[in-house]
């Protein structure tokens, strides 16, 4: 039971202050609780601690590296899961929290390798259940069904994941179901409950999703930041384009980042690159490594005569994001 010795000087002799195991684990269990509860004030307090008493191992780097993750801090995350893959390369955990990692970052087939090196070398349902998310991501649906639809008779939160699969399908009514299986199970669950309504309106017809939140709209009432979405490619698939730009002038300032990503790529995909190039340039200091937006952002600057706005926008940011200055080469 013993970790290792240090040495401390009282009164003038020499003692040995020995941390045993028990004590470790317990500094590792209470930094782990703070991480999944988010006190980062006391997960870093804590973590100084542990890197004095127990530096080198394996659980101290790992809880060294999903702070890291915890803290957005993901360069140095990275610099630490590279250097933690070669020190550990039969730690599933290692692997488990490098593939967390590449997953934020969208590094998504990275982000499948080490779940895959996770579970062989320890099989864990939530490495299984990030496996068929980053799956989703990458658009591997076949594979990602088969191992949501295993979590899901167990882990209801794997159901989530599958709803938000058939959603990318474009199968509304099945992602529907999914998310109405999970308020079933937690009535509460607020994020479930904007996403039943939100895919309700996915199911119905542009006109019913316009009628009824015009309807909304004359009564006084607010359209929830969750509909806007659908609001604005229902009225720009029934022709108000005129209406839908009113739309996005009224409620732009108070648009959640993700909502601005979403109404743009409704705009995006129905050409109206006017919009799509205003709101996606209001997420673009958030999404600056994301090249899928980057080139839709591009695409929508050409078409609406918006290029020399993206320079200037793509010149203030390249000191951030580097490889911006090629990006400025081909615009240029």
């Amino acid at each position: 039971g013993i970790g290792h010795a240090r040495q401390h000087p009282v009164n003038g002799q020499a003692r040995f202050y020995i941390m045993d195991k028990a004590l470790r684990k317990v500094l590792q269990r209470n930094l782990l609780a703070s991480l999944r509860r988010r006190e980062l004030e006391d997960a870093d307090r804590l973590l100084t601690t542990l890197r004095e008493e127990d530096p080198l191992s394996v659980e101290t780097r790992g809880l060294e590296l999903e702070y890291l993750i915890c803290r957005k801090r993901h360069d140095e995350a990275e610099r630490l899961s590279e250097q933690l893959i070669r020190l550990f390369p039969r730690s599933p955990r290692i692997h488990y929290l490098a593939g967390r990692l590449a997953y934020v970052q969208r590094r998504y087939g990275d982000a499948e390798t080490y779940f895959r090196e996770s579970g062989r070398l320890h099989p864990q349902w939530f490495t299984r259940l990030f496996l068929g998310k980053t799956l989703t991501q990458k658009g591997d649906f076949e594979e990602a069904e088969s191992i949501l639809q295993e979590l899901a008779r167990d882990h209801v939160g794997a159901r989530r994941d599958l709803s938000w699969l058939y959603e990318r399908q474009g199968d509304y009514r099945r992602a529907l179901r999914e998310i109405e299986a999970v308020l079933a199970t937690e009535p509460e669950d607020t994020f479930a409950q904007d996403q039943q309504r939100r895919l309700r309106s996915l199911c119905l017809e542009p006109a019913d999703v316009v009628h009824e939140l015009d309807a909304l709209r004359e009564l006084g009432e607010t359209i929830e930041p969750n509909m806007l979405p659908q609001y604005v490619e229902g009225l720009l698939r029934t022709g108000k384009g005129d209406e839908a730009r009113k739309v996005i002038h009224e409620r732009a300032s108070e648009m959640a980042p993700h909502i601005v990503t979403r109404v743009a790529w409704n705009c995006y995909r129905l050409q109206a690159y006017d919009l799509s190039f205003q709101l996606f340039v209001m997420a673009f200091p958030r999404q600056l490594g994301n090249l899928k937006m980057l080139s839709a952002l591009e695409t929508s600057a050409r078409n609406c005569g918006q290029l020399d706005e993206l320079v200037a926008l793509y010149q203030q940011h390249a000191r951030d994001e580097p490889r911006l200055y090629g990006r400025l080469r081909r615009l240029s």
